[in-house]
């Protein structure tokens, strides 16, 4: 599945421990990369879901520099050695 370039999406992570329970870290971030590493987003701190303890999102408006279909990788930092990558795709309007 690809999105809109132009469109909102949000971007999500829910963190859990090693126990298998959510766990809000100190510090998260995300970011999103082309697949040579041009930076599209970087190090954007994310909203927490009201009412949960580590479910996050942020919304972000593909960019309207982005020309052409294209893989994207989205990358969640959080505290400690940790990260989870995505990759998504992209494309323009037909």
């Amino acid at each position: 599945m690809a999105y809109v370039i132009g469109d909102t999406v949000r971007l999500k992570a829910t963190i859990y421990n090693l126990d298998g329970d959510e766990e809000a870290p100190a510090l998260i971030k995300v970011s999103v990369y082309q697949k040579d590493g041009t930076v599209i987003i970087e190090d954007k701190v994310p909203d927490l879901e009201s009412g949960t303890t580590a479910h996050y999102y942020y919304d972000w408006e593909i960019s309207d520099t982005l020309t052409k279909r294209q893989d994207l990788y989205m990358v969640w930092w959080w505290t400690g050695p940790h990260q989870k990558k995505f990759m998504f795709k992209v494309e323009p309007i037909l």
